[in-house]
């Protein structure tokens, strides 16, 4: 990397990722309209650059067969068009013993009819967010259409969530008490934070006897062996990753143990790597306050019930009102997971905010079937067993529970909606032993490109300024798009910020500006 080119990004570094596409002065001018547009570096051509490391298809491709009925557990329809075809591999356990145990990884592929068969594959992993099986199935398939003619895409679901080998070692009540962050009878912030360590702590228990000796194996780094474990099945020298939401640790962590394998990576609305917790938990708090008054004024705007005279404080009404145990069958990380799950999964029409504003109207008026039901749904993506050992085995710096209180406390001003969720959230590792940390990229073989979501439903905008101070000391030059619209993941709806995909997963590298936006 040259001295100017470490200058130019060191100067986007400063305002952090986030802030400089869409939330300060950092950004230029007004949004240009659908196609790639110009962003803050003015020496950002680069059409006479050399080709980049070559991606391939497989030499040896999984056994695919008909998905059956591994998907219908979602109850989502597949994207019109796409053609889905499941697999599964054997992965270690404990990659440093490749010879020991072995998990089953699940594996979705998506093509369209004429996607060639010699074409090399795009994989996606979403983490512990959201199965990336069920992403998948949320694709804006006109988006992404010219992306997927050259392109498969392969969704990897990390060990122990969606189809790869699940994890079942809560019980009914423990996981209920976690789920809803210890709401019940309508309990203060202290006797929830006491319910939620007393089911914290059995499940720890319950769950290191189930998995024991592998409980620690189940981290963002365990998660890119199994990816090294696919490229190497496949006999390539190198792999794309599109990873999403919290996927990105996983991303970082592959780019970090495999340099010289990871040919591309796209970075979709990122979380931080390695952030101490009560950091990360403030930055996902702000995120998401900013993300649901977008969906409110949105909401607002299209029409939709919520509208009324203030539709951010009728949306703060239903969260508090749970939160005090006031509606029924509800609690405030309830109302949170279920507006969450559905705005990230949603296709963010017009139609569909308002079936969620009349929802969340109907239960200010105490008629909560419909959100309810959203709630019922969103649970089993968001906080299954899986989920929960992986989070626990990636979370560090871990607070004190006696803590937890003073938090939220200091993030209302900023969070009043999400503060106390997310203070409590990080509870529910209490007892938890931790795997230890991977460690970070220190080169990138291809610049990433990240891709940043202003209303992210899932961790908010603010995460990814964290990224800034790793990239810069790897040496990365990346290229970054913003785009506000609202849903988990830019690249699956926007067809602006695929047509970037799709270009940086060619042979050359991007040409045009380094700092871009897409529209909504």
């Amino acid at each position: 990397m040259t001295s100017s080119r470490r200058r130019r990004w060191r100067g986007a570094a400063a305002c952090g990722l986030a802030a400089l596409l869409v939330l300060t002065g950092c950004t230029a001018g007004p949004d240009p309209g659908p196609q790639v547009v110009r962003g803050d570096d003015g020496g950002g051509e680069t059409g006479g650059s050399p080709t980049l490391p070559e991606l391939s298809a497989p030499r040896n491709d999984l056994n695919y067969g008909s998905c059956g009925d591994e998907l219908e557990s979602y109850d989502a329809p597949t994207p019109k068009g796409l053609e889905l075809a499941c697999a599964d591999f054997d992965s270690p356990i404990d990659p440093a013993s490749p010879n020991g145990s072995t998990i089953t990884v699940g594996v979705v592929r998506a093509t369209l009819p004429d996607t060639p068969d010699d074409a090399a594959p795009l994989v996606l992993t979403t983490g512990d967010d959201l199965p990336s099986s069920r992403l998948l199935l949320s694709l804006n398939v006109d988006a992404v259409r010219e992306l997927l003619v050259r392109h498969p895409i392969v969704a990897v679901d990390r060990r122990g969530i969606g189809l790869s080998s699940p994890i079942d070692c809560l019980t009914k009540s423990q996981r209920s008490v976690i789920a809803e962050d210890g709401a019940g009878d309508g309990r203060k912030l202290n006797d929830r934070v006491m319910a939620l360590a007393q089911a914290a702590r059995g499940a720890a228990d319950m769950c290191n006897d189930t998995l024991s000796p592998d409980q620690l194996h189940y981290d963002a780094v365990a998660a890119a062996a199994d990816l090294e474990q696919l490229r190497s099945r496949w006999s390539v020298d190198r792999i794309g990753i599109w990873s999403v939401g919290s996927g990105s640790s996983v991303a970082l962590a592959y780019a970090a143990a495999h340099p010289k394998q990871l040919g591309r990576l796209i970075l979709d609305s990122p979380v931080g790597y390695n952030v101490a917790a009560p950091q990360a938990a403030s930055a996902r708090a702000e995120g998401l306050q900013n993300s649901l008054a977008a969906f409110a004024a949105r909401c607002s705007a299209v029409g939709c019930a919520l509208g009324g005279g203030d539709p951010t404080a009728a949306l703060q009404r239903v969260i508090s009102a749970a939160g005090r145990g006031s509606l029924p069958g509800l609690s405030d990380t309830a109302v949170l997971s279920a507006v969450t799950t559905a705005l990230a999964l949603g296709d963010g029409s017009p139609d569909a905010l308002k079936k969620l504003g009349d929802a969340l109207v109907d239960a200010d008026r105490g008629q909560t079937a419909a959100l309810r039901e959203l709630a019922t749904q969103a649970q089993p993506l968001r906080i299954s067993d899986g989920q929960l050992v992986s989070r626990c085995n990636d979370i560090v710096g871990k607070p004190g529970l006696d803590s937890l209180p003073s938090l939220a406390s200091d993030w209302e001003q900023d969070a009043p909606m999400t503060a106390v969720t997310q203070a409590l959230d990080l509870g529910r590792c209490d007892g938890w032993g931790a795997a230890e940390s991977g460690a970070a990229p220190t080169s990138f073989l291809v610049d990433p490109l990240i891709l940043i979501n202003t209303n992210d439903p899932v961790n908010g905008a603010k995460a990814v300024e964290t990224l800034s101070p790793l990239l810069v000391a790897a040496g990365a030059d990346p290229a970054a798009v913003g785009w506000d619209g609202i849903g988990l993941s830019v690249m699956r709806s926007s067809d602006c910020a695929a047509q970037v995909a799709d270009e940086y997963l060619g042979d050359r590298p991007l040409s045009g500006q380094k700092q871009r936006a897409c529209p909504s």
